[in-house]
């Protein structure tokens, strides 16, 4: 086998070994892990550049080949194993809400409270509610006022740092005031 196709080989070796060392080394729980990741991924092909290029210097024409060989199959390796490795430790968040007064009336404001969903990889980044009546409100905590009596289903949409999302619902009724 010419060298440098040996090099273009081990770049797609040396690609799933820096995407098995990125998902063991790259903790979810610190930092920004996709630039962690990345960084990591950059830094090992730089120090394999230097062992290619220790133990092949001799065997190519030009010594520019050893860094430029096998860039983009390291690289889309890399990327493509390092999502499949890592995908199965994400975990998507858990919506949980309450509400209170317990039995709302018409008029009356009625707050909303998220502050007990989680998100056992991460932490919770964004908070969407959906009241049922064409009312939105975002936050880990919001309040909404009623103006017509029913039932209505309330939605809590919530995504984690790592872009996943999840959700839930709960029927709410609101009955006109005594």
């Amino acid at each position: 086998m010419k060298t440098l196709n040996l090099i273009y080989v081990m770049r797609i070796g040396l690609g799933i070994l820096a995407a098995l060392i990125t998902t063991l080394v790259v903790d979810l729980r610190v930092g920004d892990p996709l630039i962690t990741g990345i960084s990591t991924g950059i830094l090992f092909y730089i120090i394999t550049y230097y062992i290619l290029k220790w133990r092949f210097l001799n065997k190519v024409e030009k010594q520019s080949k050893i860094f430029t060989m096998g860039i983009g199959a390291y690289f889309l390796t890399f990327i493509l194993c390092w999502t499949l490795f890592i995908t199965p430790f994400l975990t998507p968040p858990t919506a949980v809400f309450a509400y209170a007064p317990e039995n709302p009336v018409v008029g009356e404001s009625i707050s909303f409270d998220a502050t007990a969903s989680f998100d056992s990889d991460g932490e919770i980044v964004k908070y969407v509610w959906y009241f049922g009546d064409d009312g939105t409100g975002t936050g880990k905590n919001t309040t909404h006022t009623y103006t017509e009596a029913g039932e209505y289903t309330i939605i809590l949409r919530i995504k984690d740092n790592h872009g996943i999302g999840s959700g839930t619902e709960e029927t709410l009724t609101v009955s006109n005031a005594p």
